[in-house]
């Protein structure tokens, strides 16, 4: 059900209203909008014109259909820049699924020759305590970016990752959980700007490596004070950080299979270190050969960039199925596993057998990336618990991280079998168990025994 909030508003603004040579963008979105449209524009001087909607109204809101025929109305637009999400907040998720589709539907009907593209809607924090995300509000925040990754890959619309590049970034916080003071403008400024010359062709190129469609180097944004590129490889989007000096001697780099940018703490003391950081979007594939495939892609690209041969994988919770599968398929390939609070059998979670606690959700995801009914899926023998031997076999060094009382990926029934299957086959397993800690937080607090196990294997 719709639910307004109790002020509304919205707001036009349109800059270099006579440079009709150039091409126009139009940003559409909230105050994040509203409050770096002026350095946005800034940055595009001379090379593109751009205008801003800004406004309170969930998609859904019959208003916004109004609101936005104005925005359409004097101007040309080459391109939108498209973002909803942080209003509205209690307003259910099929409404917001519905109301962004057709939105969609809209402007693709009045204005047909406009490229769309998405951009994820910004993380939520605690008020004057902006180190810790809002629970309840953020997790609003993260349910929609899937639903809008999903309604865009639907209508094969672009999604830029605006979340992960200010997410566990404090310092760049105003302090009322919303919003940026300057350096977290000029953040959000710069990433906004390099998507639009990306999407309009003025910077960017694809080029082929192995037969392989890339546009790297992408999107070029500043992440924890790293350079960070955001590209496609084969249209699914990749992100590589570089480490602040020169690269460490081979080039080594860590693969966060997902959840990039979540409890970083040892991407960034990696970075330090002269390594790289790198991801490819799998989200919702649970190490299903979908997800290998792509997995396979960003190896290839990377190496031939030149990073090494052999990379540290890590899996936070159901990364833990993609990044051990690929382990089983590229042995050669990992210089070190490490696992955090890992899923080492879909049927545990989000099939959860053993409790009676199925995730309905995440548990159709699952049987649609596998292609499964819920009969094979039950039956098949493709989890990381399936398949210990051959990464013990291979002599693949396994860092394990279990929260005892991670009350979401039950550590008995995955990282403690995972662990004891592992030794048995003669494994190298480091575990560092935390005592009454739940799912969340991930990594620690010091990340020196994580950066310790890497680098001694690396």
């Amino acid at each position: 059900m719709l639910r307004r909030e109790d002020i509304e508003w919205c707001q036009f603004y349109w800059f270099s209203t006579g440079a009709v040579q150039l091409p126009r963008v139009l940003l559409i979105g909230d105050s994040i909008v509203a409050g770096s449209r002026s350095e946005v524009a800034d940055r595009l001087a001379g090379e593109v014109a751009v205008a801003a909607f800004s406004t309170s109204k969930i998609v859904g809101d019959p208003a916004i259909y109004r609101e936005l025929a104005l925005a359409l109305a004097d101007y040309p637009i080459d391109l939108i820049y498209l973002n909803n999400g942080l209003h509205g907040l209690d307003c259910d998720d099929e409404l917001y699924r519905r109301g962004l589709a057709d939105l969609v539907d809209f402007l693709r009907i009045n204005a047909p020759r406009t490229r769309l593209v998405w951009r994820s809607s910004t993380p939520i924090t605690r008020r004057d305590d902006p180190a810790h995300f809002d629970a309840g509000l953020n997790a609003v925040v993260q349910r929609r970016n899937r639903i809008a990754e999903a309604v865009m890959a639907e209508r094969e619309i672009p999604v830029y990752d605006l979340y992960s590049v200010v997410a566990g970034r404090p310092e760049l916080s105003s302090g009322d959980g919303f919003h940026y003071n300057a350096a977290g403008v000029a953040v959000i400024a710069d990433h906004t700007a390099a998507a639009v010359r990306c999407e309009l062709g003025l910077a960017q190129r694809r080029w082929r490596i192995g037969g392989l469609e890339t546009d790297f180097p992408g999107v070029i944004s500043d992440w924890h004070g790293f350079r960070r590129h955001d590209f496609r490889i084969d249209g699914v989007p990749a992100v590589l950080v570089e480490p602040g000096g020169p690269a460490a001697e081979g080039r080594p780099w860590l693969w966060r299979a997902r959840f990039f940018g979540a409890f970083p703490q040892a991407d960034l003391a990696l970075l330090r270190r002269g390594w790289h950081v790198a991801h490819i979007q799998i989200d919702e594939l649970y190490g299903s050969p979908r997800s290998m495939s792509r997995m396979d892609n960003l190896y290839d690209v990377l190496t031939a960039l030149g990073l090494s041969q052999r990379c540290a994988l890590a899996g936070f919770s159901r990364g833990g199925l993609d990044a051990w599968n690929w382990t089983v398929r590229h042995p050669e390939r990992v210089a070190a596993l490490y696992l955090d609070n890992a899923v080492c059998d879909f049927k545990n979670w989000p099939g959860d057998l053993v409790r009676g606690r199925r995730f309905p959700e995440e548990w159709s995801h699952c049987l649609e990336a596998w292609n499964f009914t819920e009969a094979e899926a039950l039956a098949a023998r493709v989890n990381p618990l399936d398949n210990v031997e051959p990464v013990a076999a291979a002599g693949v060094p396994l860092l394990l991280l279990c929260s005892e009382a991670d009350e979401v990926v039950l550590p008995e029934e995955n990282s403690y079998r995972l662990e004891q299957r592992f030794r048995e086959l003669g494994g190298e397993a480091v575990t560092i168990r935390k005592p009454g800690a739940g799912h969340h937080p991930h990594s620690l607090e010091n990340p020196e025994p994580i950066v310790d196990f890497i680098l001694k294997h690396r």
